[in-house]
């Protein structure tokens, strides 16, 4: 897939690029990287599209890196429909990305950095329904899970 040529005798991009230079405070040349990360549970929107162009034309501003990461932590509504349409569509609009991942690339790791502070005690899993939580929350009453042990 090759992305669409972003071209039109009266758009300069560089002169666009110059206009914005300094807007991300400390960011260093060569060093910005941004992502993007659309769950693929359906077809990109407006509001998908300008946080994707934001992020696009910041790295490339900057002469960085943008990452093109699918959140897929919900399997029962992502499809590889959407992953080839979300891919194709950003081709269409001249978006090009350095990097592809899934969240899932990283669930091992997530799984392992949780039983670290899990066993350290500095985090507690909670099997407390959403709304009892919710009311415990505003009642600012402590789970009983939390006092739980590791084991």
């Amino acid at each position: 897939m090759e992305p669409a040529p972003l071209s039109s005798p009266n758009f300069d991009l560089e002169k666009q690029y110059k206009k914005y230079q300094g807007v991300l405070k400390g960011a260093v040349e060569g060093e910005v990287v941004t992502r993007f990360p659309p769950e693929p549970s359906g077809y990109l929107h407006i509001g998908h599209v300008k946080a994707l162009l934001l992020n696009y034309h910041y790295a490339k501003m900057y002469k960085g890196k943008m990452i093109l990461r699918f959140d897929d932590t919900n399997p029962t509504k992502e499809s590889s429909e959407f992953v080839e349409s979300i891919k194709q569509d950003m081709l269409t609009l001249g978006v090009t990305w350095d990097r592809l991942t899934y969240s899932s690339d990283h669930f091992t790791d997530m799984q392992g950095y949780a039983r670290t502070l899990i066993s350290q005690g500095d985090a507690y899993c909670d099997n407390t329904g959403v709304e009892e939580m919710r009311d415990m929350r505003l009642k600012m009453i402590e789970s009983a899970c939390r006092g739980q042990s590791a084991e």
